[in-house]
């Protein structure tokens, strides 16, 4: 049967348009296609009057895209009615290639490639996108060239669509196809920043970047000067240690204090020695001559015209301190210059000062300035596995190690520690991560002060949003979150499902030992109290630590976690990992049977699939980690695709979506409201793919003047504040002169 029947017509759409960075698309023109009659719509948009869209925007009209949220922005941009009939033939090439990798990627040329349809040259593609995102004025021909680009893509979909309907799981695809109008609503409204708080940053970042590296060193001590050693040995290294001891100042501040007072009083050597000379070749007293007269008893008084030149020099040359120069329009001068001129001649010019010999001045300047935050060593550093070793064995904390004995120091065991050791590691994780990878430029905000990126939707294999981690700022270190701040007069609101991983997988294996640790309202102390190995009535307040440990292996268990993994992440013993993996498999047996036949399935026949048809392909490179934990991470990923849908379909201003939750905004006075609105939404959801078994919200309200703040980076933003605040007092961006 077709199921394009119950249609009265069917719309393929492609438009052009211009989005820098962090901007909301502006829109230069739109091709439309009727399927059945052949009709051809072609509107040219840029600094036009659009008009009203060329079909209607109704149930019996479908809309047809390709990575439809494009389109839909630009409906957006332009006021048009956004869809109310979707089919985006992107998610469906993906739904349908998810678990492999197509030889060409997943864009139309990818698509169509797959299908064994032609495509547009892919260097002519290339140039006509480039053409459009320079944006306008264009001329007669640009215009013409863009439209017929654009028809190109329609004409492609056009091809596209016959090949992929059979493959289409109807009425599931229209679902997949409500998202993309999601997603072009939550991208146009972006994220708040405090955008002058992040011009401060981005002027004094690398200040800042070397002060912070100090500030949490001083505190964990697990960096150190690259290419900097400081010998006892040596007078330098000795007098430096004496001192910095004597004045409880750091030793490689002082060693730079050291080297500028050094290269200042170079300097003013070299500057003194150039202006010697200058005066020797003006008043013909060489160092010959000087001698000559010197010897002769002689003295300024027998240089005639001394006195005119020395008030020239003095007036040229400052730094030979002999005076002011010419002091008035008369010539007179209460300087004697020429005296002054004369022995400054005769005398050798005192050479700068060996370094040991600036030590003391430099612990004192050291010490004036470290009011103002300076008296710390803020050079290069890095970070020392040997000292970071030390740190572990002071603060009694174990840590995974490489089959080679060494420390593991990879992002992802950083990660698992910090959630153990928040206060312990999370910083540090926090400052190898803006040393290594973080880029502040790279946040994309708009001229509007809001955070916007393309979603990237479907881009997993379990259906998940994939947008950049550079330019999202839910994706950098989470200290960065806190430049999040509603404007005045408006609030936002975090709405994130409680323990959604866990109860999806409760749900899905029917386990019943799962469904009462998640309803208990706390699932990670639940399984401590079951397993004994807790005290009934703890709390997250009174075993936090016990707790983080639980939400560490439950979770893990859920990603295909090993036992030697496990372990890792907890920093303990592999027995102690077997022995706690072997109480998990006896508290949930249901679902480690659910599990072990997810597995199974996957591998005799081929493929999974979820409640709403998200399927992955079990291919030679599936894992079985991958196949066990594709059924939670793509319901996850269903359930907040559905509420998405049906908060922004009811007006909720959403921001942006984050994993499991959601980012709102509203004026301060209804946000209590919104939220609960947003709540209900995501509740609803939740029952629609776990029938029967809604997952509790959690929710956090932020209303001007105050600012979102995630407690894990806290103690990183306080501490990159304080520093703004020492080096940028005004505000003006920069240190004042």
């Amino acid at each position: 049967m077709d199921p394009l029947r119950c249609y009265r017509e069917v719309w393929e759409v492609d438009t052009e348009f211009t989005a820098p960075p962090g901007h909301r698309p502006a829109p230069l023109c739109l091709v439309a296609k009727e399927l059945r009659t052949g009709r051809i719509a072609r509107k040219w948009l840029h600094n036009t009057d659009p008009g009203q869209p060329p079909y209607k925007a109704d149930p019996e009209t479908l809309m047809v895209a390709y990575y439809a949220s494009a389109e839909w922005g630009c409906h957006r941009a332009l006021g048009w009615p956004m869809p109310v009939r979707s089919l985006d033939l992107f998610a469906e090439f993906s739904c349908l290639t998810a678990g492999t990798n197509p030889p060409n990627g997943r864009t139309l040329l990818g698509a169509l490639t797959y299908h064994g349809l032609p495509a547009l040259d892919a260097v002519e593609k290339e140039s006509m996108r480039s053409l459009a995102m320079r944006g306008g004025p264009y001329t007669h021909g640009e215009r013409e060239a863009l439209l017929v680009y654009c028809q190109s893509d329609v004409d492609a979909l056009s091809r596209l669509l016959p090949k992929m309907l059979p493959k289409i799981d109807f009425p599931r695809a229209l679902l997949r196809g409500r998202y993309p109008v999601a997603a072009a609503q939550m991208e146009w409204c972006g994220v708040p920043v405090d955008t002058e708080t992040l011009d401060r940053l981005l002027t004094n970042w690398d200040c800042i970047r070397g002060r912070l590296v100090a500030a949490v060193n001083r505190d964990y001590g697990v960096y150190e000067p690259i290419g900097r050693t400081i010998s006892p040995n040596t007078v330098l290294g000795a007098t430096l240690a004496e001192t910095a001891k004597e004045f409880g100042i750091n030793i490689y501040a002082l060693a730079d204090m050291v080297d500028m007072l050094w290269r200042e009083e170079k300097g003013r050597y070299n500057e003194t020695v150039e202006a010697v000379q200058t005066a020797r070749q003006m008043t013909g007293l060489t160092a010959q001559k000087m001698h000559r007269l010197v010897d002769a008893g002689d003295d300024h008084t027998s240089v005639f015209g001394l006195d005119i030149t020395a008030r020239e020099v003095a007036g040229m040359f400052p730094e030979l301190s002999i005076g002011r120069g010419h002091a008035n329009t008369t010539g007179d001068d209460y300087d004697d210059n020429a005296a002054e001129l004369f022995d400054r001649l005769r005398n050798p010019i005192p050479r700068p000062r060996a370094k040991h010999e600036l030590v003391q001045d430099a612990a004192y300047r050291l010490t004036a300035e470290s009011s103002n935050g300076f008296s710390e060593y803020t050079g290069p550093m890095r970070f020392s596995s040997a000292k970071f070793g030390e740190y572990l064995s002071r603060h009694n904390i174990s840590w995974p190690q490489l089959e080679s004995g060494a420390l593991a120091l990879d992002n992802d065991t950083f990660k698992q520690l910090a959630k153990l050791y928040p206060d312990q590691i999370g910083p540090i994780r926090e400052v190898r991560h803006i040393l290594g990878q973080l880029r502040l430029n790279e946040l994309a905000v708009g001229p509007d002060g809001r955070n916007r990126v393309l979603l990237s939707m479907f881009g997993s294999k379990t259906g998940r949003n994939q947008p950049s981690n550079s330019k999202f700022i839910f994706g950098p270190s989470c200290w960065l979150r806190s430049l999040i701040r509603p404007e005045p007069g408006r609030a936002i609101s975090y709405c994130d499902w409680s323990a959604q991983e866990f109860g999806i997988a409760a749900v899905l294996s029917k386990d019943q030992q799962m469904q009462e640790a998640y309803t208990s309202g706390d699932p990670y102390l639940w399984f401590g109290k079951f397993a004994k190995l807790v005290p009934q009535d703890a709390t997250k307040k009174t075993h936090g630590a016990e707790r983080d440990r639980f939400k560490v292996m439950l979770l893990g268990v859920l990603y295909g976690l090993s036992v030697n993994g496990l372990a890792r992440n907890l920093g303990t013993t592999p027995a102690h990992g077997r022995e706690l993996m072997q109480l998990h498999r006896e508290t949930f047996r249901r679902f480690w049977q659910w599990s072990d036949a997810v597995q199974d399935h996957a591998m005799l026949g081929g493929e999974l699939r979820t409640v709403f048809g998200w399927r992955m392909r079990a291919g030679k490179d599936a894992t079985p980690t991958s196949l066990r934990n594709f059924p939670i991470q793509s319901s996850g990923s269903e359930m907040l695709r559905l509420a998405a849908c049906l908060s922004t379909e009811r007006g909720i201003k959403v921001c942006c979506p984050i994993h499991d939750a959601f980012m709102i905004e509203a004026n301060a006075e209804a946000i209590g409201a919104e939220t609960d609105r947003m709540k209900a939404a995501m509740q609803e959801a939740s029952e629609l793919v776990l029938p029967g078994f809604p997952l509790r919200t959690d929710a956090k309200i932020v209303s001007y003047p105050g600012r979102y703040m995630d407690g894990r980076g806290k103690a990183v933003w306080e501490t990159v504040m304080a520093i703004l605040d020492t080096v940028d007092p005004l505000g003006l961006g920069g240190i004042p002169e």
